[in-house]
């Protein structure tokens, strides 16, 4: 059966279509009797409004977009389940857009959401597209940022853990129990998690009055492949690391692929420690000893404090830089 439009309804009751407009809208100035025969005819055709073109016609289109450089990693997935989960109860939508690590590609999808005229914005970022972001918070967008942030911070609003205290804490793990020759498979130094996370291994290693070998110093791209090829090269040097730390959990799969392919035992011939959840299903052995940052968290709370900020909760231009507590989860890998 056709969909009944407002024209129609006009139409039959011998009305103008902005009456009619204006009683589905539920505004001012329709005389009370009027009122109620339009709502009679509305109920009998089981008229239900066009709630796309009508946001837009507001430009209200409660739609908040998310940004994200790995839509198949588990971090990035839980991440958007915590951020669905407010949209879902505030009867918001997402639209989620994956960058695949690549800057171009974020650059692109945040002119599209730019043209989709989202309501919020949330974003890890792997580029340069800082002043895209500060196009959208010019229109009144508000943008939370997570994992990578982008300087300076007090322009936007961020959630993440503090990956220098992380990548410390997950170092020393292994310097109390007794390493001393500790390499590193990093991220991109040019992405604050990638060089905080180096930031903080170098720390705990002068802290502790240990030596840093340069050649046990690797830049991943936080990519499957990257741990794997860097872990091979080490791994054919004369002297070798006795423990990696390996900056998220699938370089942490490359590393450990690695170490399999070269019949070397974990924690035997080396131990590793990564950041982010490696095995969920519990299947791997052993157990690898690591940072679990809170994911579905960090998606909750940015898009709350993008609802908070729609709905004038909370002041658009204050901005809120929220650190969570990464937890240490001790496997049988070191």
């Amino acid at each position: 059966m056709r969909m009944v439009k407002l024209k129609d309804i006009a139409k039959e009751l011998n009305l103008s279509v902005s009456t009619i407009s204006r009683v589905v809208n539920n505004k001012d100035r329709v005389d009370p009797k009027t009122r109620e025969k339009v709502l009679e005819m509305l109920k009998n055709y089981d008229y239900k409004p066009n709630e796309v073109a009508r946001s837009l016609r507001l430009r209200d289109v409660k739609t908040i977009g998310i940004v994200i450089p790995d839509i198949t990693n588990s971090f990035y997935a839980s991440v958007i389940k915590g951020a669905q989960a407010v949209c879902r109860t505030n009867e918001y939508s997402m639209i989620v857009c994956n960058s695949d690590e690549d800057g171009e590609l974020e650059e692109g999808a945040l002119e599209l959401l730019l043209q989709k005229q989202v309501s919020g914005l949330i974003l890890s970022s792997v580029g340069n597209s800082f002043k895209l972001v500060q196009r959208l918070q010019g229109n009144g967008v508000p943008a939370v940022y997570i994992d990578n942030m982008p300087p300076p911070m007090h322009t936007c609003d961020s959630v993440s853990i503090n990956n220098v205290a992380a990548a410390y804490k997950i170092t020393n793990v292994l310097i109390e129990k007794g390493y001393k020759k500790i390499g590193i498979i990093t991220g991109p130094i040019h992405q604050s998690t990638g060089s905080e996370r180096l930031s903080g291994f170098k720390q705990a290693m002068a802290n502790a009055g240990l030596e840093l070998a340069e050649e046990w110093v690797a830049e991943g791209n936080f990519k499957i492949d990257s741990g794997l090829s860097h872990m091979r090269r080490i791994l054919k040097m004369p002297v070798r690391p006795e423990a990696m730390v390996i900056a998220n959990n699938y370089m942490a799969y490359g590393a450990i692929t690695a170490l399999r392919e070269a019949g070397l035992k974990i924690p035997k011939d080396m131990a590793v420690v990564a950041f982010d959840a490696i095995d969920e299903t519990g299947l791997l052995v052993p157990r690898i000893t690591a940072i679990n940052q809170p994911s579905y968290e960090i998606g909750r709370i940015s898009a709350e404090i993008i609802i908070k900020k729609l709905t004038g909760s909370t002041n658009k231009k204050v901005y809120e830089n929220i650190i969570l507590e990464p937890e240490l989860y001790l496997g049988s890998s070191i």
